[in-house]
């Protein structure tokens, strides 16, 4: 499965995209103020999000990642080479454990994590599968936006989705 967290807005807008490549979603709280999940199968972020039209986001935007500090050596891994594969596709890549607490850091606009099985949803975000570690439980990262890269968001996880298909 794959859990889409975003505003009413963009909510409207996938839901809608989605209808239009067949694909059903139901947001449960249509309309509602603040961040809420819609879920999809594996799979469909290639068929709805090319429907959701360019946004205002920079082609490119900077994407932070956390891999050092994530101690489940497999679950590092993949998030690592989420932030390669981001990268190979012309993304800045900011390596977020790097530098130490003083060094000040650009903001990224999209952070790539590892996948938590309850998340607080705060942000948009998008969960997804990556792939299985070693005893064939799935791998799930995580890309959070920061505030107007919803679109981008949902760009860079059907380029992830792609890959791990």
């Amino acid at each position: 499965m794959v859990a889409i967290a975003a505003t009413a807005r963009w909510r409207a807008r996938i839901v809608a995209a989605a209808a239009s490549a067949g694909i059903t979603l139901t947001d449960s709280a249509p309309g509602a103020p603040g961040i809420r999940v819609l879920a999809c199968a594996p799979g469909d972020l290639a068929a709805f999000v090319p429907r959701l039209g360019a946004g205002r986001e920079p082609a490119f935007p900077a994407i932070g990642a956390h891999s050092d500090s994530i101690a489940d050596r497999e679950l590092r891994d993949a998030v690592a080479d989420v932030a390669a594969l981001l990268s190979l596709h012309g993304n800045v890549v900011l390596d977020l454990d790097a530098g130490g607490r003083r060094r000040r850091r650009a903001r990224p606009d999209v952070v790539v994590s590892a996948g938590v099985d309850r998340p607080q949803w705060t942000e948009p975000a998008v969960t997804l599968p990556v792939g299985t570690d070693r005893r064939g439980g799935p791998l799930t990262v995580a890309l959070t936006a920061g505030p107007g890269f919803e679109g981008a968001l949902l760009e860079l996880a059907r380029l992830v989705e792609a890959d791990a298909a």
